[in-house]
């Protein structure tokens, strides 16, 4: 067959004749197996042979003990704990955050939705997570570790405390995590945190304790935050800490941005209310009704006292107990209910977990003359 001619500007490109074009691989193919059988023939030569590409170690050969131990205890703790850790997506009446421009659309009825975790504490289906969590949320999808599905109710909501209790139906008994005990924590402790941060449902993070008694926003938490290391991320929030035993000792709560510090709410300060969340549905706090600061050392110096010691009240709101029990600008709040306060915090801490209605004697410093005056404790106001 001749050869056809495409014309161009430059040189005619040709079209070869295909009977030559079906010989090339049969050729090809034989010349591959001539080539194989030869060299499987030839003796191996020392210089052919390739070097290692990477070492490995024996099965057998044993790791350090000490972290051969930290290594098997955080994989029998996880194992343990995880199935009573469970992911919440909140549906919100809000819009939803700006998606990135690279996102797809989503459909005109796809609802708005977050993020939590949570921890499931009894086994009839009672979980703990943050009042933020599921502060504007109108319905609550809960994602367990098996793989289950379902919804929760709000049993009982503490702004104050940043705490909500839920509760979803099943037909069996559910998996629980032990609560522990903050009290005892020690600041270098190894813990693990349990979220879903940025919907990564069920991720665990390890670190240590960072600090106690934490104070940088406004809240009923006794003792202030836990800090540790261990990453808290957004959905992270609601989830728990754990200590080695597998013992919840807090709940991951807030997170400064750009920064390792992650922040969580004691379990003692949960535990504290978790009866009220679980009765009344809500949590009352004590209250005073002052406006306080701490005193520096000059201060405490003129007055005669020894820093740290001691609350300066800067501000009375009319018609509260404060007001009522004759406290006054300019008082120095030296005890309350027989407990000595330093800080503006632990005097906080301990009206906040004063029974509303009580009784209380408190001691003050008024013109460096001491003096007791006894006052009803109220209740703290929601947050608005």
């Amino acid at each position: 067959m001749a050869d056809r001619h495409l014309r161009s500007p430059t040189r005619p490109f040709v079209f070869p004749d295909h009977s030559r074009l079906q010989a090339i691989p049969r050729l090809a193919e034989v010349l591959s197996i001539v080539c194989i059988c030869l060299l499987s023939l030839a003796p191996a030569a020392p210089g052919w042979a390739i070097p290692p590409l990477w070492t490995e170690t024996e099965a057998t050969t044993p790791a350090l003990p000490g972290l051969q131990q930290l290594n098997e205890s955080l994989i029998a703790l996880t194992q343990r704990v995880l199935p009573a850790v469970v992911s919440l997506r909140l549906h919100t009446k809000e819009k939803q955050a700006a998606l990135p421009q690279s996102h797809p659309p989503l459909p005109e009825n796809t609802p708005p939705f977050s993020t939590g975790s949570g921890f499931i504490i009894r086994a009839d289906g009672f979980i703990l997570t943050n009042y933020h969590v599921i502060e504007q949320s109108t319905r609550i999808d809960v994602h367990l570790h098996n793989g289950e599905r379902t919804t929760a109710t709000i049993v009982g909501q503490d702004p104050v405390g940043d705490l909500a209790l839920l509760q979803i139906t099943t037909d069996h008994a559910l998996p629980v995590v032990p609560l522990g005990s903050s009290a005892n924590l020690q600041v270098g402790e190894f813990v693990v945190a349990v979220g879903s941060p940025f919907g990564f449902e069920h991720t665990i993070t390890f670190g240590i304790i960072s600090a106690k008694n934490r104070h940088f926003m406004r809240s009923g938490i006794f003792g202030g935050f836990v800090q540790t290391d261990a990453a808290i991320n957004t959905g992270n929030s609601g989830g728990p800490l754990l200590n080695m035993r597998g013992e919840v000792v807090g709940m991951n709560t807030a997170t400064i941005s750009r920064s390792d510090m992650g922040f969580a709410i004691p379990i003692d300060a949960i535990k504290a209310v978790l009866p009220q969340l679980y009765s009344a549905h809500k949590v009352t706090r004590g209250w005073l009704g002052v406006q306080i600061r701490p005193l520096d050392h000059g201060q405490a110096k003129t007055l005669g006292l020894d820093p740290p010691q001691g609350v300066y009240v800067h501000d009375v709101l009319n018609d509260q107990p404060a007001q009522q029990s004759g406290i006054l600008v300019g008082d120095v709040i030296l005890s309350f209910d027989g407990q000595r306060v330093a800080t503006p915090s632990e005097l906080q801490s301990l009206v906040a977990s004063t029974p509303v209605g009580k009784k209380v004697a408190v001691q003050l410093l008024r013109k460096q003359a001491r003096q007791t005056v006894e006052l009803t404790v109220g209740t703290m106001p929601l947050r608005q």
